[in-house]
């Protein structure tokens, strides 16, 4: 089962992100990070434009969430977004 960095980065990206997710505590917005690792229909490696890490990027067009793991296959964020900010990180990295 994929996993948080920490209890700790699970609950601050809640924080930030739940809301714009749909989600109405910190299990849901898990369980919605989750459902894009299963279903997403774009994937890609990318640098994060805030730290420099590398990244796994899980878009799921069909309703703009995007789920992204590092190297140790550990969610690091998760949020709403739109296909242009997937492309624009998309052609950064190449």
């Amino acid at each position: 089962m994929v996993a948080w960095q920490s209890r700790n980065h699970l609950s601050d990206h809640f924080a930030k992100h739940g809301v714009e997710v749909g989600a109405r505590s910190v299990e849901e917005y898990h369980a919605s990070a989750r459902a894009v690792l299963a279903r997403a229909d774009i994937m890609f490696g990318y640098d994060d434009p805030e730290t420099g890490l590398r990244r796994v990027g899980h878009y799921d067009s069909s309703t703009d969430l995007f789920t992204a793991l590092n190297e140790y296959d550990e969610i690091v964020t998760h949020f709403r977004t739109d296909s242009r900010y997937v492309r624009r990180l998309r052609r950064d990295s190449e």
